[in-house]
């Protein structure tokens, strides 16, 4: 955080967002340099893994967390407020994620006033591992006031 900016901004609380599913799943976050939601993990068997590489799940939680992130730029929102949550989700597994890091990156495909619909791409070591496609649906109080609702 800048010396400029005031205690409670927006960059501030986006800094502290770490909740404890994320930290207890070793979840990192960030945006990335074309406004997109970035969500990722380095491979541990002794977290991650459900029989003999990494399970599934953890490709869609990444999904998930990269698209909360790539709408909340989107929108310039703090996402906690702006989403009220996941509607749809459908994750296509390529292949098996063993070792390395597993990352997900999200990009808005469509924002309107009370849907968000995202397009999500999981690499581990570079290689496309799973292909994601995810539907929001928007908070009533941040998509639809009066500001709003004429655009």
């Amino acid at each position: 955080m800048s010396e400029t900016e005031p205690p409670g901004s927006s960059t501030e609380r986006r800094s502290k967002f770490n909740p404890p599913f994320h930290r207890a799943l070793g979840i990192k976050m960030r945006i990335g340099p074309n406004q997109e939601g970035i969500a990722y993990i380095d491979v541990d068997p002794e977290i991650h893994y459900g029989n003999r590489w990494a399970h599934g799940g953890m490709a869609g939680v990444l999904a998930d967390i990269a698209s909360g992130i790539a709408i909340a730029v989107k929108m310039g929102e703090d996402g906690r407020e702006a989403i009220d949550g996941t509607i749809e989700f459908k994750v296509n597994f390529l292949r098996k994620v063993y070792d390395g890091d597993m990352t997900a990156t999200a990009s808005v495909v469509h924002l309107g006033k009370r849907l968000a619909v995202t397009d999500i791409d999981v690499t581990n070591k570079g290689e496309l591992c799973a292909k994601a496609v995810a539907t929001f649906m928007l908070s009533r109080s941040k998509t639809l006031t009066p500001r709003n609702i004429g655009e």
